[in-house]
């Protein structure tokens, strides 16, 4: 993670040049600027592709990596170590030297970079190409189809949707189609059986399967589509690409074809491909099997991803790898092998390798048993296939993106995680580079986006205006993650008692606790003690009641991350921590004016035991010197409130999200003090009446996320939703509990994109002209009053799902009636769910 800890430091150094709390005396700024121009270059340095040392596996390559990463953490250590020790001395100790230390690594540093410089300026770059290259292996060339070609199960509905898009759609223009998932899906093995179904061969006249890979060579590929046409390439087999490019296009002219481009990689080989492949109009299609849905999106075409199996599909492909088609899987055996399989995740090339794993072992119960509670992840990424493909996924990724890729690891195996938290924390390490151009949140999303496109990352809830609600990484990526991080001094996991008193873990950055239990058990705690200058301290584990270790030992930590584990006292060390950034935790009482010492945080979380809150409840209000903290990006404590401050300049300029409060927060006075609010959570537990309050949003506009809540346990009647101060901006707004009028005319919302309406007495709802434009996702629960969808929300466009959740047969008809005009009139498909909760039962279209 060389690229990683450079852009940490560049960023250290910028805030501390910049907008640190403590101000660098001269002449220090000169010195620290010229580290900073050294970074700058070995940023660049690391992007270029020659020097993509993370994509191989030369020892000289790892070496480098080392050293650069090394450098750059002293430098960044010797840095915060200062600024953090002339904070807690209180300014006494700056008489303008930044200390012996600070330039010594300075030194090193600058030294270690201008060595990395002389040696690649001395040699031959085709040599240091060389050197850089990964080890031969065939990994480039491992394609999804590994031992599935015969065994795919229960794929009934993907071949008839793969057949219906290329003979029964678009009967004339060549059309592209992709089939895109994760490493091991079976793309392959599925784009093999429907090429060879008989259904297909008889519509094309000509069919070619086309390897690609990694590396490939466009020459290569020219030279196998004139065999497969049967033409002797013997003769042209000197001919440059372009030049067979053009025997290929000649030889395709006039006849409807069926290409198969088969594990393709990047958009530059569709550049270069799909020039020769013509258009006569005749129907002639390509279809691309890829793990990158960008690629179909660049080629224009329609993208089918490949599904996991469900359970019994995967139950039914292991019990044909360890018992064989003509066996049955013994009575006393198939509960351990249903977990088994369950455990696989649906990914088929893992079934079949855990299958192989099984075949002509004792087939005991008590043997079953025992693998099905072992980490199966484990067992699949150990297989020499299986391994190679993860690791082409992960190498493959661009450098920016591989950090947040491996950071998916902190988190436990199962765990949902919501995207919100993810991009907060992400932002918080410090591995993101900002630009002019997006916010750092912003660029988070983008990247887990492109994650997602890329079939690394999973999305497990559908989403609002993103598209990601939460997200995961399939097991056997998790085991992935997990070990190229320790490997790289990413992060270690702390996961059973062996594990934290593990030796070797001094230098790494980030400690994650998967078992929160762990953390009163003193020698493992004592174990996490040898790891001082750690960043980050995640807590990821169920909640428990046990509290985070008393003395906090990590004096440069920059998240905390401990919302699973219950504080019964404030850590008064915490506010030590001058460098966290990202501060998140359990604890019923109020925070402590000491709370605002923490300048450089960005995200506060406090939530609250839930189990003894009560109507009663005493609501507080934040420390006033809250409005101090200038850095807070996201502000997210329960049960509390803002104060008006004593001073008129008093304003959080940087603050986003607000979460977390009442009305009493909602007022002018308040709000106008937060000029880049854009997300807002109110929690309403006040009598009825009390949302009057809120007819200050009506003058903010830059609010563009509001949420109501009711979190009061006791019924009474339902707060009235003060609709007409809404912000007319508004791209998402949920509300729960407020009071709707029985027939409403909502017409104000024109920009909104999201729209959660719960447990409300709305009867009749009156979209005004134009509202709801532009909605893309409505979510319906829990009301009962209301009689249905009206008809002018479903034939907006942008409309994509609706899900709805305890409510009357009439709405649910008016959305299958959407459904069918949307279906009739071809305007787009759009995903309905239905879920009763006393039926337990679940439909989607």
């Amino acid at each position: 993670m060389a690229y990683a800890a450079v852009i940490s430091l560049k960023q250290t150094i910028e805030r501390l040049l910049n907008s640190s709390p403590i101000p660098v005396p001269p002449p220090c700024p000169d010195t620290i600027k010229s580290a900073y121009e050294v970074v700058k270059s070995l940023k660049y340095f690391l992007q270029e592709p020659l020097f993509n040392l993370a994509n191989s596996n030369s020892e000289r390559a790892n070496a480098l990596e080392r050293l650069i990463r090394e450098a750059a953490c002293r430098l960044e250590d010797a840095l915060e170590s200062h600024v953090s020790d002339q904070f807690l001395l209180q300014f006494e100790a700056q008489d303008g030297d930044l200390g012996k230390n600070v330039k010594d690594e300075i030194d090193f540093f600058t030294e270690s970079v201008k060595k990395i410089g002389e040696e690649y300026s001395r040699e031959d770059p085709q040599e240091v190409s060389k050197s850089l290259l990964p080890e031969e292996d065939d990994s480039s060339r491992i394609d999804d189809s590994d031992g599935l070609e015969s065994k795919m199960v229960g794929l009934e509905d993907e071949i008839s949707e793969m057949k219906n898009l290329l003979i029964n759609q678009w009967p004339s223009e060549r059309k592209v189609v992709a089939l895109a998932g994760m490493a091991g899906i079976g793309k392959t093995a599925l784009a093999r059986h429907v090429y060879e179904d008989p259904s297909i061969s008889s519509v094309f006249e000509c069919r070619l399967w086309v390897k690609i890979g990694v590396e490939y060579q466009l020459k290569e590929i020219m030279l196998d589509i004139l065999a497969q046409l049967d033409l002797g390439v013997g003769k042209i087999h000197g001919e440059k690409s372009k030049k067979l490019g053009e025997y290929v296009s000649r030889s395709l002219q006039g006849r409807r074809y069926l290409i198969v481009l088969d594990d393709i990689w990047s958009t530059e080989v569709w550049n270069k491909l799909e020039k020769f492949f013509p258009n006569d109009k005749i129907g002639s299609r390509i279809l691309l099997t890829t793990r990158l849905q960008e690629i179909s999106l660049h080629a224009h075409g329609h993208t089918v991803l490949k599904r996991f199996l469900d359970n019994e599909e995967s139950w039914c492909l292991l019990r044909r790898e360890v018992f064989g088609e003509e066996h049955s899987c013994p009575t006393h055996l198939e509960k351990a092998g249903k977990e088994i399989a369950e455990k696989c995740e649906g990914l088929p090339l893992g079934i079949i390798v855990v299958g192989k794993h099984l075949f002509g072992a004792d087939k005991t119960p008590e043997y079953r048993k025992k693998v099905a509670e072992e980490k199966l992840s484990a067992i699949i990424s150990a297989d020499k296939v299986m391994s190679k493909k993860l690791m082409l996924s992960y190498k493959q990724l661009p450098q920016h993106l591989k950090p947040c890729f491996l950071y998916m690891g902190v988190f436990p195996h199962g765990y949902e995680i919501p995207t919100t938290k993810l991009i907060n924390l992400w932002c918080a390490e410090g591995f993101l580079e900002q630009n002019s151009i997006r916010t750092l949140e912003e660029l988070a999303m983008d990247y887990l986006v492109l994650l997602v496109s890329k079939s690394v990352v999973l999305f497990s809830k559908p989403g609002f205006i993103s598209g990601i609600k939460t997200c995961k990484v399939h097991s056997v990526f998790l085991h992935l993650c997990i070990k190229e991080a320790e490997k790289d001094k990413f992060f270690h996991v702390i996961n059973n008692y062996a594990n934290g008193v593990k030796e070797g873990v001094e230098s790494q950055r980030r400690l994650c606790i998967h078992n929160n239990g762990l953390l009163g058990i003193k020698d493992v705690y004592n174990s996490m003690a040898s790891v001082p200058k750690a960043r980050s301290l995640l807590c990821t584990g169920p909640h428990h009641q046990y509290p985070v270790p008393k003395h906090l030992r990590f004096s440069l930590l920059r998240v905390l991350d401990a919302l699973t584990v219950r504080f019964y006292k404030f850590p008064t060390e915490v506010v030590k921590l001058v460098q966290l950034r990202y501060l998140a935790f359990t604890y019923n009482r109020d925070l402590p004016t000491s709370i605002s010492q923490l300048l450089n945080l960005q995200y506060l979380i406090v939530h609250q035991c839930l189990t003894i809150i009560s109507s009663g409840t005493h609501r507080s209000y934040l420390p006033m010197d809250i409005w101090n903290m200038k850095e807070l990006r996201h502000l997210e404590v329960m049960r509390s409130d803002l104060q008006i401050p004593n001073s008129n300049d008093a304003l959080l300029p940087n603050l986003s999200t607000l979460s977390g409060i009442s009305t009493r927060s909602c007022t002018k006075e308040i709000l106008k003090r937060i000029p880049n609010l854009k997300k807002v959570g109110i929690q309403i537990e006040e009598a009825p009446g009390a949302a009057e309050t809120l007819r200050s949003f009506d003058f903010f506009r830059g609010i563009k996320s509001l949420t109501f809540m009711i979190i009061n346990p006791k019924p009474r009647p339902q707060v009235p939703a003060p609709i007409k101060s809404f912000p007319s901006g508004l791209t998402k707004l949920s509300m729960s509990g407020l009071g709707v009028p029985g027939r409403t005319s909502l017409s104000l919302f024109n920009s909104l994109k999201v729209f959660l309406l719960e447990d409300t007495d709305l009867g009749h709802w009156r979209p005004g002209q134009g509202a709801f434009i532009l909605l893309r996702h409505l979510i319906i629960r829990h009301c009962y009053k209301l009689e249905e969808i009206p008809l002018q929300i479903g034939i907006y466009p942008a409309l994509k799902t609706v899900e709805l959740v305890d409510v009357k047969p009439s709405v649910v008809a008016s959305a299958e009636k959407i459904l069918q005009v949307r279906t009739n009139n071809d305007m787009g498909k759009i995903q309905v769910r239905v879920e009763f909760s006393w039926e337990n039962q679940k439909h989607r279209s």
